[in-house]
């Protein structure tokens, strides 16, 4: 049995999200206003819808991101560090083709491309079959902090991409528009350094989690057993955490009660994937990208 951990590589914990926007779209905030909200992250990406907004002027934030907000009336596509030449000619139509098309710049150009808020039926979503349709965009947005969370939370459709083959990882990101949406999901990032290589090259191999409070001191792999080391300190070791393994189609693996500093699963080699979600007292959660499950 081969059990691929995304989380191998030792590194530093980073913070940041991706997936904001300013006044240079429908945001209520200027970005040096949208830097001091997000003060004490470790990088912050801004996208606005159908725009590449400058990063520029004094923040203390160490690591930047551009990105863009591709914002059809029907569906909506993050690409981080995409190239200038895209706004050549741009269009936000959905159609399959243009959408590939822009996936495609961002990957060249070493960025990414994440499908988001794909469960937002009220406005603009994803169809299943439309995301598969789609090639190689590295994530989904399973957390989005901007609206209802009944709406605003898409694990259903990460397992069934993830059940129909495709290796993608899950995103959290607020969407922020407005005062009080700030620091609602994050993305914690394994990096070898706080660079924007490193954390990019770490985003890429998976090597992150999504957090809205709560995280992993590591997440190991122990023969055929996966282990997931929970955050700890004084004051947490006190709380009670709800700790679910997940395999393919959304199944059930197992499920840890209590005031545990650790959960453990043993494989059996046919599920497909194992992924961890982890509640603490409070409702604060953090969930981690799946690991791979083949046989030898």
């Amino acid at each position: 049995m081969i059990i691929n951990n995304p989380y191998e590589q030792a590194g530093v914990w980073l913070k940041g999200s991706f997936h904001n926007h300013t006044t240079n779209s429908d945001g209520w905030f200027p970005l040096e206003t949208v830097y001091k909200m997000y003060g004490g992250y470790d990088f912050l990406g801004i996208s606005d819808h159908d725009k590449i907004t400058k990063h520029e002027g004094e923040r203390e934030i160490p690591v930047v991101f551009e990105a863009i907000e591709v914002s059809s009336r029907q569906t909506h596509m993050l690409l981080v560090e995409p190239p200038h030449s895209i706004m050549e000619g741009y269009s936000n139509a959905f159609t399959i083709e243009n959408y590939q098309r822009l996936a495609d710049a961002a990957s060249a150009n070493g960025g990414f491309a994440v499908f988001v808020h794909p469960n937002r039926f009220f406005s603009n979503y994803w169809l299943l079959e439309d995301m598969l349709r789609l090639e190689g965009c590295l994530g989904i947005e399973v957390y989005n902090g901007d609206g209802n969370p009944e709406y605003d939370i898409a694990f259903d459709k990460w397992d069934a991409l993830l059940s129909a083959g495709r290796r993608i990882w899950g995103f959290g990101n607020d969407d922020s528009h407005v005062y009080g949406q700030e620091k609602r999901a994050w993305n914690v990032v394994q990096a070898i350094d706080n660079d924007k290589a490193s954390i990019m090259e770490a985003i890429k191999r998976g090597s992150f989690y999504v957090s809205t409070g709560y995280g992993f001191d590591a997440i190991r792999v122990e023969g055929d057993t996966v282990i997931a080391d929970l955050r700890s300190n004084e004051l947490l070791d006190k709380m009670y955490k709800y700790v679910t393994f997940f395999g393919s189609d959304g199944r059930v693996l197992q499920e840890s009660t209590g005031r545990i500093k650790q959960a453990r699963y043993a494989c059996r080699g046919d599920e497909g994937y194992v992924r961890i979600a982890v509640y603490l007292e409070g409702g604060y959660a953090a969930f981690s990208q799946p690991l791979f499950v083949t046989q030898a």
